[in-house]
């Protein structure tokens, strides 16, 4: 008997439901990361990736849109997304496994050159629909990251997804943007930043200290009132703002005077002050952002 033909919302159902890593609040970013990048590959026409490429493109994607740690392991999501349904590894030989899990050592995986794709049921629904694609994109951007990162993402996996069309957001709170905005005076909390075109604020946002995607609430105290600029800084870690009000910048961020220079002088100085101090940064929330964001320390 011929196996039966997946459909296009099996195949969207299979990726919405990713097993992802969990422990705590901690992110774990690598099998949408590694799912992006394989979408590039198909629209390239590649169904199958090495996994010595992989080891260097997810590594480079970890290290700029995952959490700031210490060590990453590409080897894992490249083995493991077997187990979600939508994944195959090709290998034929018998791989070294490592003696805490049944994963095969990373240097096996690069030794013998093992190569992973999409299993060919979903390849083949992948490829008759590019629609689909898009769709699958957007879902593990949502998922799993803010929209201010989308488009760098996209660069950075190289992938169009359907020409960038506007991904469907996760509910918010309709009054969290106008109560953090006015809890800071409608002015970004950083820089002062306050233009306006008639009585409408111009590139000032409410952003999320701790990311709807990682369960951050539509609430004053996990938000700040930022410029576009800042609030993209914001959620690439290269700054950081504590309980306290204070920012703090990543020793990485670097650039030409006086736009550097204004940045550091202001490093471990209080910003912008809400107009009530219950309005402030909940420490929780700013301890993940420390934890699962910010590229540089934060000093007591």
């Amino acid at each position: 008997m011929m196996p039966s033909r997946l459909s296009p919302d099996t195949v969207r159902d299979r990726f919405g439901d990713l097993t992802v890593w969990k422990r705590g609040d901690q992110r774990a970013p690598h099998k949408p990361l590694l799912v992006l990048y394989a979408l590039a590959e198909l629209e390239r026409g590649e169904r199958w990736v090495s996994f010595r490429e992989v080891d260097e493109k997810l590594q480079s994607l970890l290290v700029e849109f995952g959490p700031p740690r210490k060590r990453h392991h590409p080897e894992y999501p490249f083995w493991r997304l077997q187990n979600d349904g939508v994944w195959t590894v090709s290998h034929d030989e018998e791989l070294t496994r490592r003696a805490s899990n049944s994963d095969p050592l990373k240097s096996e995986l690069k030794a013998y050159d093992v190569h992973a794709g999409f299993s060919e049921g979903v390849w083949n629904v992948l490829q008759r629909n590019p629609d689909l694609r898009s769709d699958i994109a957007g879902q593990l951007l949502e998922g799993h990251f803010p929209p201010s990162l989308h488009d760098d993402l996209l660069d950075a996996v190289g992938l169009d997804a359907g020409g960038r069309r506007t991904m469907q957001r996760q509910a918010r709170d309709p009054d969290f943007r106008i109560n953090v905005l006015r809890a800071y005076d409608f002015q970004c909390a950083i820089c002062g930043f306050d233009l306006k075109l008639d009585a409408r604020p111009i590139g000032l946002e409410a952003a999320h200290i701790r990311w709807k995607q990682a369960d951050g609430p539509d609430e004053v105290t996990n938000g700040l009132a930022l410029c576009a600029l800042h609030h993209k800084m914001l959620d690439k870690g290269a700054v950081h703002i504590s309980s306290e009000l204070r920012l703090f910048v990543a020793e990485a961020v670097h650039g030409s005077a006086p736009h550097i220079d204004r940045l550091r002088e202001r490093h471990g100085r209080r910003i912008q002050t809400p107009q009530r101090p219950a309005y402030a940064p909940a420490d929780n929330h700013a301890r993940w952002h420390v934890r699962e964001v910010f590229r540089g320390e934060v000093e007591e």
